[in-house]
């Protein structure tokens, strides 16, 4: 089990990738952060590309008590827009967390 809690500031969280490629199974605590979190939104690409099956579990509901994410999710929309190369894998990912975004 990890979470973002598990890394102490300032450290690369990224070095936690490689427990992926132990893992068949990956379960996303969905909250209105966790749609606000860069690192979450790479860490759900990399769980796909790595073939996890993610289980989304709601956690939390915004404020006005609609789904996590319904509001944008700005940051993994920001996430997306700058990978330079908007991999497939990327664009699933908010597809599958039903994340309102524009693209071209």
């Amino acid at each position: 089990c990890f979470s973002g809690l598990h890394v102490a500031g300032g450290n690369n969280w990224r070095i936690y990738f490689e427990k992926l490629q132990q893992c068949d199974v990956m379960l996303a605590i969905m909250s209105p952060a966790f749609f606000e979190s860069g690192p979450c939104f790479e860490e759900q690409v990399e769980a796909r590309r790595h073939g996890l099956k993610v289980i989304p579990l709601l956690f939390q509901l915004e404020e006005d008590g609609s789904p996590p994410g319904s509001k944008g999710g700005q940051k993994w929309v920001e996430e997306y827009e700058g990978k330079q190369a908007q991999s497939e894998v990327a664009h699933d990912t908010l597809a599958s967390f039903r994340v309102h975004f524009d693209v071209d």
